[in-house]
């Protein structure tokens, strides 16, 4: 890494283009990967309240309790 002698132009790191090339493939493919796996259930279970509006005041301890019940539905 190179460092700047002053503040005023500092030296911004550089890669070598095919060492950019690779990162961005690895990347695309980590990233491509993930959107194919599955939604876990209690994600849905909050897209859902979201989308249904649900403003309720739901206590942390309920929460878990539905979280954990889509977990071993979800396990099966």
């Amino acid at each position: 890494m190179i460092e700047a002698k002053n503040d005023e132009n500092p030296v911004e790191p550089t890669l070598e283009p095919l060492l950019q090339a690779h990162i961005g493939k690895q990347l695309r493919n980590m990233y491509d990967a993930m959107t194919r796996e599955p939604v876990p259930e209690r994600f849905k279970l909050l897209l859902d309240r979201l989308e249904a509006g649900d403003e309720s005041e739901t206590t942390a301890q309920e929460m878990e309790k539905s979280v954990a019940g889509a977990d071993k539905a979800g396990a099966v």
